[in-house]
C-alpha cells in the first residue's frame, strides 16, 4: 500500500470516529503515526502546537501538518482528502435525519455518554504527549538536559520547568479570556528563553 493511499486511510478513519473535535484525534493519530513510523512523539507534538494555533479546525490543520512531515505536499493533500471527504459525507447523510430524532431519549442518552469518553481521550492524549516528550517519567537516559528534572531514589518524576509553563498555562487559560493562542505563542517565547 502507498505511503498515500495509507494517510488517506488513516485520517479518513479518524474524521469518521473522532467524537468530540481535533483534540479527541490526538492520540489516535499518535498510534497511527507512531505504529506507521512516520512521526517521533516530538514532531507529533510540535505538529500539534502548530494546528492548535493555526487558524482554522484543529483535525483539518494536524492532518495537513502530519500528511505534509511525511509525505510532503501530496502528503498534506491525501491526508486533507482523508479527513474530510468521509466526514462531509456522513454530514449530509447525518443532517437528513437528525434533526427528525435528536430529542429521542436514545440519542440524547448516547450523547450523555459520549461526553465522559471524549473527556478521558483529551487527558490521555496530555499524558501521552508529556510521557513521550519525557516531561513526566521520563527514563534516566531520556530526561531533558537542560531542564531541571526531580529525580527521587532513582525514579525521574517530572521536569519542574516544563511543568510550570504547563501549571501556569492552565491557570491562565482556566481563569482569565486569554485566547489560547496567545498562550501558545507565550509559552514558545518562553521555551527558547528557558531552553
Amino acid at each position: 500500500m502507498s505511503i498515500l493511499v495509507g494517510l488517506f486511510l488513516v485520517f479518513a478513519k479518524l474524521s469518521l470516529f473522532s467524537f468530540g473535535g481535533g483534540f479527541v484525534m490526538v492520540p489516535i493519530a499518535m498510534a497511527d503515526m507512531e505504529a506507521n513510523h512516520w512521526a517521533t512523539a516530538a514532531e507529533l507534538t510540535d505538529t500539534v502546537a502548530i494546528a492548535t494555533m493555526s487558524p482554522g479546525p484543529i483535525g483539518v490543520n494536524l492532518a495537513v501538518g502530519l500528511g505534509y512531515k511525511v509525505a510532503g505536499i501530496n502528503g498534506a493533500m491525501a491526508a486533507l482528502a482523508g479527513i474530510t471527504i468521509p466526514v462531509t459525507i456522513l454530514l449530509f447523510l447525518v443532517a437528513m435525519f437528525f434533526f427528525k430524532i435528536y430529542k429521542h431519549p436514545i440519542v440524547t442518552s448516547s450523547f450523555y455518554g459520549l461526553r465522559p469518553v471524549v473527556t478521558a481521550l483529551i487527558m490521555y492524549a496530555a499524558v501521552s504527549l508529556a510521557l513521550k516528550n519525557y516531561i513526566i517519567l521520563a527514563d534516566a537516559d531520556k530526561m531533558l538536559a537542560s531542564g531541571y528534572n526531580i529525580v527521587l531514589n532513582g525514579v525521574h518524576y517530572f521536569e519542574l520547568k516544563s511543568l510550570v509553563i504547563f501549571l501556569v498555562s492552565l491557570a491562565v487559560l482556566s481563569g482569565t479570556k486569554v485566547s489560547p493562542v496567545f498562550c501558545i505563542i507565550f509559552s514558545g517565547i518562553i521555551g527558547v528563553i528557558l531552553f
